[in-house]
């Protein structure tokens, strides 16, 4: 009898619910979201690229008359190429690019690149190291930018959940 007393008063008594909060996890999941929004910052720069390189229809072999490089005051530095090209005009348009310091370890005076301008206005122009930019990238930045963005949702839902039990005082 005294059994069944017992578990009557635990199903009678309502049940409380409170809201446990995991720091860890409002942390972890803001970390993931940043991590997300700078990978689809990314996105949108390497888009960018993309188009300004596809608008640019002038394409122009041209050749790397110097390369050096400026010291910043934190001590890094800004690695730049001179380089020259003749557009459809005609007009011999001479250029400088900033770049990495692994591009500006690879190509050397003398090398040939390809030059795609503006027809209309040959100084808006952009060397191309290689190859043109391609989309797959742009998509592969967006995908891993969705998906830590994805991830830290779900983190910061999970930190915020309702925990039940009874009450039995």
């Amino acid at each position: 009898m005294k059994k069944n007393n017992i578990l009557n008063i635990i199903q009678t008594r309502p049940e409380v619910s409170r809201l446990k909060t995991s720091f860890s996890g409002i942390f972890f999941g803001f970390i993931s979201v940043c991590v997300g929004c700078f990978f689809l910052a990314g996105t949108w720069g390497a888009y960018l690229d993309y188009n300004r390189v596809q608008e640019y229809s002038g394409r122009a072999g041209g050749h790397i008359t110097k390369k050096h490089f400026q010291t910043t005051a934190d001590g890094s530095g800004k690695y730049y190429l001179d380089y020259g090209f003749v557009s459809a005009d005609g007009y011999k348009i001479s250029a400088t690019s900033s770049m990495t310091k692994q591009q500006w370890d690879t190509l050397q005076v003398g090398d040939s690149l390809e030059v795609r301008f503006d027809p209309s206005n040959p100084h808006n122009n952009i060397p191309l190291y290689g190859r043109s930019p391609s989309l797959v990238l742009a998509f592969f930045m967006l995908v891993l930018g969705a998906v830590f963005i994805l991830f830290g949702c779900s983190r910061f839902y999970n930190s915020f959940q309702k925990r039940h039990f009874v009450n039995f005082f």
